[in-house]
């Protein structure tokens, strides 16, 4: 419930802004932030289903949320931090079915690139910096594909998918890391 709210009151904010500015839609911004985790430090691994939401499952009706847990293991020696802002910041689920990539049902993901929404975003009292100890494993977010949350894609039809996320380890803005890819089912 925390979570719904937090994504309710940046998303609030990111749209007003956007409203006020106009849509540009961007590229994806590079730069560097205060959470810098040196490269390969940190890896993303998901699943369909896990954490809170039971048993890995890698079949699902069609019309039925797909709950993605993200957990990230420190592979370095020292302690790693990382940031937790919102799912339209920080993940970029990337979902295939037949080897071709389905379009994001939104254009939400590419208004966060304007750098007025990235500064915003910046400022926000919301955002929890955590930390990693070496080689620990936490689930540290969740999302789901369907109509819970942000709504990525268009309602699956049946038919075998693979999903890849990535994930920004910085707050709003900064480079992603490429997730483990997994596999399901959608069937009738």
């Amino acid at each position: 419930m925390r979570k719904m709210i937090l994504i309710a009151v940046l998303m609030a904010g990111i749209l007003s802004g956007l409203q006020q500015t106009g849509s540009s839609i961007g590229q994806e911004k590079t730069g560097a932030a205060a959470t810098t985790v040196p490269e390969g430090v940190i890896k993303v691994t998901i699943t369909t289903g896990g954490g809170l939401y039971g048993p890995v499952k890698d079949q699902f009706k069609v019309g039925e949320d797909i709950p993605v847990a993200i957990s990230m293991t420190d592979t370095g020696d020292k302690p790693a931090k990382y940031c937790l802002s919102t799912s339209l910041f920080q993940n970029r689920p990337q979902l295939k079915r037949d080897g071709q990539l389905i379009p994001y049902f939104t254009i939400m993901p590419q208004q966060t690139e304007q750098e007025d929404v990235i500064q915003r975003c910046e400022r926000n009292a919301a955002r929890q910096f955590q930390e990693l100890q070496p080689k620990q494993t936490r689930v540290v977010d969740w999302f789901t594909i369907g109509q819970k949350g942000i709504r990525w894609y268009s309602p699956l039809s049946p038919g075998h998918y693979e999903l890849v996320l990535r994930r920004r380890l910085e707050c709003c803005q900064g480079p992603m890391v490429e997730s483990n890819q997994v596999a399901f089912d959608v069937v009738p």
